[in-house]
């Protein structure tokens, strides 16, 4: 009898549990998507890498410590952790060769379009 009561009076607090959780703090979820975009241009750029031909990734390659570096610089280690992990990341996916193209030419615009901003 008690365990029943006592699931009754859980199963009736529940809602008001669920009710007084917290909102999410804007700012936070802000903080998420910009640490995804990271995510997605590092892997943007392994993509590139993977795409290249040998005698083009080692100024591919500059570009992308360019864009670490500047991560480091501007946002710090955590976030420029994110961009070489979905770097490697990139790297080692496997692509369909037929969007190499776009996948390099993202790659120089994003690259373009961070350059401007700084």
């Amino acid at each position: 009898m008690r365990v029943r009561l006592l699931a009754f009076a859980f199963t009736a607090l529940l809602p008001m549990l669920a009710f007084a959780q917290p909102k999410p703090d804007p700012a936070e979820e802000e903080d998420v998507k910009f640490e995804e975009s990271i995510r997605n241009f590092g892997f943007l750029s392994g993509q590139a890498y993977q795409c290249l031909p040998e005698a083009d990734r080692t100024a591919h390659d500059r570009e992308v410590m360019k864009a670490f570096s500047g991560l480091v610089r501007l946002f710090g280690s955590d976030r420029a952790f994110f961009y070489a992990a979905a770097f490697g990341a990139g790297t080692n996916a496997s692509i369909d060769k037929a969007k190499c193209g776009n996948h390099i030419a993202d790659f120089r615009a994003a690259m373009k379009a961070g350059s401007r901003s700084q």
